[in-house]
C-alpha cells in the first residue's frame, strides 16, 4: 500500500506539473520555426568598406531571402575585431545578435593577445564559413619598385628595418600573413596596424607604408588603375581572377597563408536556430549570381556544417599559434 500511494502521488505530481513543463519543452522549435521574428544584427570587427563588409553586401540579400527575414550591420573596430568578438560573446543568444568573423577573430587573436576577456572556441557557437579570401603581396611601385617575389626580398634586404608594412589591424590575417613572410624570406619591417582595409590601402598609397598583405577584393581597383601593384598570392595555388600573378610559394616553396570569412552566434545558440542559418547559407553559397560576383573579385565559396567549422576553427587556432610563436609577434 506504501509504494502504491507513491506512485500514486507521483502520478498526480506528473499531471499538475505537465501543463507547465509543454511551453519549455515546445519553445525550443517554435523559437526556430518563427525564427526570425525581426531583424538579425550582423556584427563587423572592421569598419564599413572593409574587405569582410564587400562580401557581406554582396551575401546580404540573397541571405535575407534565404531565411525569409531583414538583416543589418553592425561595425563595432577594434583591436583586431576583438571589440565585435567581445560584443558577441556577451549577447543574447537568441540568433538575433551574429558575429561575422575571420580567421583572425578566431585563428590568430587567441596567440596573439594574451589578455582576451573571451575565448574564440567555448564562447561562441560556430553556424558556418562564407568564403576563401585570398591575401596578395601588394606594393607601392614609387616606394618599392619590384614586380616579383625574388626583386621585393632584395630591395628590403639592402633597408633591414627601414620600410614599413602596413595591415588592417593588429591580429588580423593581413598582419600575421606578413609577419609569416618575415621569418620565410629573411627580412626585417616594421608593422604599422590601420583600423580595417580602407585606411591601411590610402596610407600605403600616401606612401606612409610600402607594402601590405592585402585582401584581393580591397586592391583590385588600384590594381586595375595601375596605383599599387600586385606581386604574388599568399595561396597554394594561383587564383583564377589573376591567374598571371603567381604564388609566393612559387618562389619560397611551401608558403602559404590563407583566411576565412564566417558566422557564428554567441554560446548556447540554439541548435535549431545554428542549423537553420547554415542551411541559408549553404542555399547562397550555391546561387550562381552570388558565386559569380565572388569569384569577380577573387573570392571562392566555402561551404561547411556547423561541426566541420568547428573543426575549422580548432585547426586553424593551432595552426596560427605556430606562426605567432615563430614570428615573434605581440601587441600586449
Amino acid at each position: 500500500m506504501f509504494f502504491a500511494r507513491i506512485a500514486s502521488l507521483s502520478q498526480i505530481g506528473l499531471a499538475v506539473l505537465a501543463p507547465a513543463l509543454t511551453p519549455v519543452l515546445a519553445s525550443a522549435p517554435a523559437a526556430a520555426q518563427s525564427y526570425p521574428s525581426k531583424p538579425i544584427t550582423i556584427v563587423e570587427g572592421f569598419p564599413a568598406g572593409s574587405g569582410l563588409d564587400i562580401i557581406g553586401r554582396i551575401i546580404q540579400g540573397p541571405l535575407e531571402k534565404a531565411l525569409g527575414g531583414t538583416i543589418v550591420f553592425d561595425y563595432k573596430s577594434g583591436a583586431g575585431g576583438n571589440v565585435a568578438s567581445e560584443y558577441v560573446a556577451k549577447a543574447t543568444p537568441d540568433g538575433y545578435t551574429i558575429l561575422f568573423g575571420t580567421a583572425g577573430t578566431h585563428g590568430i587573436n587567441a596567440s596573439l593577445y594574451k589578455k582576451l576577456s573571451f575565448d574564440v572556441e567555448a564562447d561562441f557557437t560556430p553556424i558556418g564559413p562564407v568564403v576563401d579570401v585570398p591575401n596578395v603581396l601588394t606594393v607601392n611601385p614609387k616606394i618599392v619598385d619590384a614586380k616579383t617575389v625574388t626583386e621585393f626580398i632584395a630591395i628590403l634586404k639592402k633597408q633591414p628595418g627601414k620600410l614599413n608594412y602596413g595591415s588592417s589591424g593588429n591580429g588580423a590575417s593581413t598582419h600575421l600573413g606578413f609577419a609569416q613572410f618575415n621569418v620565410a624570406a629573411g627580412i626585417d619591417m616594421v608593422h604599422i596596424p590601420y583600423k580595417g582595409s580602407p585606411p591601411a590601402i590610402q596610407a600605403m598609397l600616401n606612401g606612409e607604408t610600402c607594402c601590405q598583405f592585402a585582401q584581393l577584393q580591397t586592391v583590385l581597383g588600384q590594381h586595375k588603375a595601375g596605383t599599387l601593384r600586385l606581386i604574388a598570392m599568399s595561396t597554394s595555388k594561383r587564383v583564377p581572377l589573376l591567374p598571371d600573378i603567381p604564388t609566393i610559394g612559387e618562389t619560397l616553396k611551401g608558403f602559404e597563408s590563407v583566411t576565412w570569412y564566417g558566422f557564428f552566434g554567441p554560446k548556447g545558440l540554439d541548435a535549431a536556430i545554428v542549423n537553420k542559418i547554415n542551411s541559408a547559407l549553404k542555399t547562397v553559397l550555391e546561387d550562381k549570381e552570388v558565386v559569380d560576383k565572388l569569384a569577380a573579385i577573387g573570392n571562392g565559396v566555402r561551404y561547411e556544417t556547423p561541426e566541420q567549422f568547428k573543426a575549422t576553427v580548432k585547426k586553424d587556432r593551432a595552426q596560427w599559434a605556430e606562426v605567432v610563436k615563430k614570428s615573434g609577434a605581440t601587441v600586449d
